[in-house]
């Protein structure tokens, strides 16, 4: 089994060797920077480890405090709910939802954590097409009786594939249902899609009421719109338009921290700590962990530049697999999901590229691959023109 002996990033140690990584998640390659690793080494020093108690009890130290106060101010919302990992997101809010839908359908690829989170409703479950508006409205009005509720659950970016959840249409096909739900799972686009790092809802225009962007002024001197995504849980007397849309995310992929995280209104937050396990029965996120997390959001908030420079080397990347012949959307999505031949030729080209000093992943299975797997491609905003220029042309020498 291979180790890590580095943080993750541009450059990675592996087994005592250092290749150039084009793998796993760390997307605005933060996990190694020295302001994220000192703010941990501070926060053990401090305060130790771990508060050894739940959130409801004495657990709420200001390293975890802090995490809610920046991720807020990231999300543009009152306040956010940061708990121990972002697996178990779909699950806290599923749960807080009991009563609130009737059945549930699902993006037939979506993670394990989001079928996961369907099975514990209790509720019908119903998979439709990957990422087909059209078969969800085809499943809605064939698996529901009349006056129903569904709760439509997917990825915003799925993890495998690389590919974005069409949130508009989605919106659009849940609008003929009263008391409808979107719950989404952002753990791939929170950090690294939309103008201000929001995820999918902001990618989509979606994360205000009135679709504006957080990059524009608002036609009254109010301050900016309100976002309605996790604005109100149903019961909570929402008049809006439309689905109740949800999301929820993790900080330990592109944010570089650890842990799961639910930004919202004040009125839902307060709700959904009050009624979770994961807050009451529960311990707190490690303390170390959660210093860390609050400087990455800080320095993702501090320097935009570092989204802007990641999307570069995406457009970078993309473009340079379509020259090679190789199928590559043009979403910034900093993930290439390549299928080349059957699972020898495959196992073959990570080979290779390793003995070449480049790492990347092949995948033998994931949710939505084929039976032959797929070599998946991660870029980061710390990669250079020269690293991915290096992979490119390796690549292109083995195919």
């Amino acid at each position: 089994m291979p180790v890590m002996q580095s943080p993750p990033g541009a450059e990675t140690v592996i087994d005592g060797r250092r290749y150039l990584y084009f793998a796993g998640t760390g997307y605005l390659g933060l996990q190694g920077h020295e302001e994220v690793i000192r703010a941990a080494c501070e926060a053990t020093r401090r305060y130790g480890l771990a508060s050894a108690t739940t959130r409801a009890g004495f657990g709420n130290t200001p390293p975890v405090l802090d995490v809610e106060r920046q991720a807020a101010r990231l999300f543009g919302t009152d306040d956010s709910f940061y708990f121990v990992s972002g697996y178990v997101g779909n699950q806290v809010l599923v749960l807080v939802l009991n009563g609130s839908f009737d059945a549930v359908l699902v993006d037939e690829h979506s993670h394990y954590c989001v079928f996961e989170a369907a099975r514990i409703s209790g509720r019908p479950t119903v998979p439709f097409r990957h990422r087909d508006p059209e078969d969800l409205r085809a499943r809605l009005r064939r698996e529901l009786k009349p006056r129903e509720r569904p709760l439509v659950l997917s990825d915003g970016v799925f993890a495998g594939l690389g590919d974005v959840a069409p949130l508009a249409e989605y919106r659009k096909v849940l609008g003929e249902y009263p008391g409808a739900i979107l719950l989404i799972d952002d753990a791939h686009a929170i950090g690294v899609l939309g103008e201000n790092g929001r995820g999918t809802f902001e990618h989509a225009g979606l994360w205000y009421a009135d679709g504006a962007r957080a990059d524009k002024q608002p036609v009254a001197p109010v301050g900016p719109p309100a976002p309605q995504v996790n604005s109100e849980l149903p019961g909570q007397g929402s008049a809006a338009a439309g689905p109740v849309l949800l999301v929820c995310g993790t900080l330990s992929k592109a944010i570089g921290g650890f842990g799961g995280i639910v930004p919202g209104s004040r009125r839902f937050i307060d709700r959904l700590k009050g009624s979770s396990r994961f807050y009451s029965g529960a311990s707190a996120p490690p303390i170390p962990a959660a210093a860390a997390t609050a400087r990455a959001l800080e320095l993702v908030l501090s320097d935009p530049g570092i989204r802007r420079r990641l999307w570069e080397n995406v457009r970078t990347l993309k473009s340079g697999l379509v020259r090679l012949g190789l199928p590559a959307d043009d979403t910034p999505v900093p993930i290439a999901c390549l299928q080349i031949g059957d699972a020898a030729n495959m196992r073959r080209i990570q080979e290779e590229l390793m003995r070449r000093g480049i790492l990347i992943a092949y995948m033998p299975s994931y949710s939505g691959l084929g039976p032959e797997g797929a070599l998946r491609l991660a870029v980061f905003a710390t990669h250079t023109e020269a690293m991915i220029k290096q992979l490119l042309d390796e690549l292109g020498r083995l195919l």
